[in-house]
C-alpha cells in the first residue's frame, strides 16, 4: 500500500511538471506572435495621421489582390513595401512604414495590413 501511495505522488509531481511546462510553451508562443491590436497601434501612429491614408486605401494603393501578394511585399524586411510605397508617391507612408521597422512591428503591421484584407476594419479605418 505504501508503495503505490509514492508511486500516486511521484505521478502527481510528474502531471503538476507537464502542465506548468504546456503553460510556459503557450506563453510563449503567444508572445513570439505579431498581434493585429498592436499593427494597428502602431499604423494608425505612424502611417494614418503622417500620410492621413486609411487602412483600406492603404491596401488598396498598394495594388494587392490576396494575402500572399500582401506578404510577398513584407519579405526582405519590408524593402519591396517602401519602395512601392515610393513609388505611387506614398512618401509618408514609406517613412512611417521605416519608423514601424526600426520599433520592431513590422509583422505586426503584417498581421494588421492581412486583417484588413480579410474584412476586420476597426473603427476609424473605414
Amino acid at each position: 500500500m505504501k508503495l503505490e501511495n509514492k508511486n500516486k505522488g511521484v505521478s502527481m509531481k510528474f502531471a503538476k511538471l507537464l502542465l506548468a511546462g504546456a503553460i510556459a510553451t503557450g506563453l510563449t508562443v503567444s508572445v513570439a506572435m505579431a498581434d493585429y491590436n498592436v499593427g494597428f497601434k502602431y499604423y494608425s501612429k505612424f502611417i494614418k495621421r503622417k500620410a492621413h491614408i486609411k487602412a483600406p486605401k492603404f491596401v488598396q494603393a498598394l495594388g494587392v489582390q490576396t494575402v500572399d501578394q500582401l506578404k510577398a511585399l513584407f519579405k526582405d524586411n519590408g524593402k519591396p513595401l517602401i519602395e512601392k510605397l515610393k513609388a505611387k508617391g506614398l512618401d509618408k507612408a514609406a517613412a512611417g512604414v521605416e519608423k514601424i521597422i526600426k520599433k520592431g512591428k513590422l509583422k505586426d503591421l503584417e498581421d494588421f495590413l492581412v486583417g484588413i484584407m480579410e474584412g476586420k476594419i476597426p473603427a476609424g479605418c473605414s
